[in-house]
């Protein structure tokens, strides 16, 4: 098969993808020329790429295989018309959502310890300062409460904190939890407004679906705790970039911790990053365990596709089966 990796540079996963797939010719291209390369290519790797409508008039392409968990770059409605199927990669147990999840607390270690002022104050000689804070004792809201917000809840365990669980669904919802994972208080969506205001940090782990465009808002940032934290690793819109701004400048929120953005690359000119805020280049699940459980897992789709059998994680089975007989 021909398949696209649909960015450049990501040297490491190419590497990978070759190992696991030896007889298949693997290309690296950008996203202004997926539409153009999708007559002579069987599955694309979109990573952040759009995968736009015009893609899946191809009657060659087959698959779009994410390299990981999000799917918003993708037209899956335009797919499922095309026939074309659409899978992602579980986040739990490909290393994926155990890296995101590190990711996160790191970046509350170091806004509570304001590490980037520490590190001027080592270069200025000066011993002692800033005063920061732990995490020990406070109170922590996760946003969006599924694999990765599990996998968070369960690397706060041993930090005392008072974790606030916020789900679509809240308790009763369908997902399965991991009942090791001490949740002190869970609710739905509706009632987030009622209890935001409890945490000193909020985590963002809410996947970027249409409903959940802007979810933290201008309203919800109000009704946080003033001098609350915020970290952001599951996709950029999901937090209201005016909202934000705003409410670092008046300090009603201390600082933030971006791994994700409105647009990528992020410009590192943009104002907001002139306040207090920890921002990395979109690394959560960027690590050699994470990428290679991700590489094993597209692997297997690749190759069930290629014996005609439907992908797992599925993201659009009324795509049919139309195309894997092909």
């Amino acid at each position: 098969m021909r398949i696209g990796l649909c960015i450049r540079g990501f040297t490491r996963v190419l590497e990978i993808l070759k190992h696991e797939l030896p007889h298949d010719e693997i290309y690296e291209c950008d996203a202004d020329e997926v539409v153009g390369l999708a007559p002579d290519t069987d599955v694309f790797l979109p990573t952040v790429a759009p995968i736009p409508a015009a893609a899946f008039v191809a009657p060659r392409l087959k698959l779009v295989q994410q390299y990981g968990v999000g799917l918003d770059s993708v037209d899956i409605p335009a797919a499922t018309a095309s026939g074309v199927l659409v899978a992602n990669v579980p986040s739990v147990g490909s290393g994926n959502a155990e890296s995101v999840a590190e990711l996160a607390i790191a970046h509350m270690l170091m806004l509570s310890r304001h590490m980037p002022l520490a590190f001027s104050r080592f270069k200025e000689r000066k011993v002692g300062g800033p005063l920061g804070n732990c995490l020990w004792q406070s109170t922590v809201a996760i946003v969006g409460f599924g694999g990765i917000g599990e996998e968070i809840a369960r690397r706060l365990m041993g930090f005392g904190v008072r974790i606030i669980a916020i789900s679509r669904s809240g308790p009763t919802g369908s997902r399965k939890r991991d009942a090791i994972v001490p949740i002190d208080l869970h609710v739905s969506a509706t009632e987030m407004h009622q209890v935001i205001g409890e945490a000193d940090y909020v985590v963002v782990a809410a996947p970027a679906s249409p409903e959940n465009i802007g979810l933290v808002d201008r309203e919800l940032i109000g009704k946080m705790k003033r001098g609350a934290y915020i970290v952001n690793i599951a996709r950029g819109p999901v937090i209201d970039y005016d909202a934000l701004l705003a409410a670092l400048r008046d300090g009603h929120i201390a600082g933030a911790g971006l791994d994700v953005f409105w647009n990528e690359p992020f410009d590192p000119n943009n104002v907001l990053l002139n306040e207090n805020v920890i921002a990395t280049p979109h690394v959560g699940g960027n690590t050699e365990r994470s990428l290679r459980g991700i590489g094993r897992a597209v692997a297997e789709n690749v190759e069930r596709i290629r014996r005609g059998e439907p992908p797992l994680c599925w993201a659009n089975p009324d795509a049919g089966r139309s195309r894997l007989m092909r």
